[in-house]
């Protein structure tokens, strides 16, 4: 008998990769029907039973992977190519001087939202609707992306372009929230109610400045 040195037999790891892919397969498929049926009945009037219907299949192959309809849209967040971008529009920050890199991060994030404007739009309205969907979605999104903005302001303490004593939690939240409430008001109301770029340039040279210390380099306006 061959000595495989107590490793798995070729066959056996073969077929566990082949099992990995069909679930994985799977799983894409019931975040797809989800967020099909989530756009079309919203998030509160969603059911399993309707995903599962729009799947055509079995209650039990989708309690399998997914127990909650909540797991299916925190799944779902988390594979967003819009989420992806984001973050990694954020992870970069450091590259630059502390002022041009949030001018930078919140101009190419709001270009991100304005891509994805609708599945932006229905995500907030959906939370606006169903209390459990907001959780998931601050959970998923807003909170991620504000650790990444917080360790951001972290990395510029260490440059001394940020204040020591600069409570990087408390301005993470702010700017996050700039680019959010910025965005939505632009696109939910009518145009005399929109924000125009002077206001966006107002609200960062604040942001900064409230942080940053006399020897950071400035960005200039836009």
């Amino acid at each position: 008998m061959e000595d495989t040195g107590g490793r798995e037999p070729k066959s056996r790891r073969g077929a566990k990769s082949i099992r990995a892919r069909r679930a994985e397969r799977t799983r894409e498929q019931i975040l797809q029907a989800g967020l099909k049926v989530f756009s079309a009945k919203g998030f509160a009037g969603a059911t399993m039973d309707d995903i599962a219907l729009e799947l055509e299949a079995t209650k039990g192959l989708l309690y399998y992977h997914f127990k909650t309809k909540e797991e299916i849209l925190s799944a779902i967040l988390k594979n967003s190519p819009v989420i992806a971008a984001l973050e990694s529009t954020l992870s970069t920050m450091d590259y630059k001087p502390f002022a041009e890199a949030v001018r930078t991060s919140i101009g190419r994030a709001l270009e991100i939202l304005e891509t994805h404007r609708d599945f932006i739009r229905f995500l907030n309205i959906q939370a606006l609707l169903s209390e459990k969907e907001a959780e998931v979605v601050y959970n998923e999104v807003i909170d991620r992306l504000r650790q990444l903005v917080a360790q951001g302001v972290e990395f510029y303490k260490t440059t001394g372009e940020v204040r020591a004593d600069a409570d990087s939690n408390h301005w993470s939240n702010m700017m996050v929230s700039l680019v959010i409430s910025y965005f939505l008001q632009n696109q939910m109301f009518g145009s005399s109610a929109k924000l125009g770029p002077e206001y966006l340039d107002y609200m960062i040279k604040n942001l900064v400045g409230a942080i940053a210390t006399a020897s950071a380099p400035s960005a200039a306006g836009r």
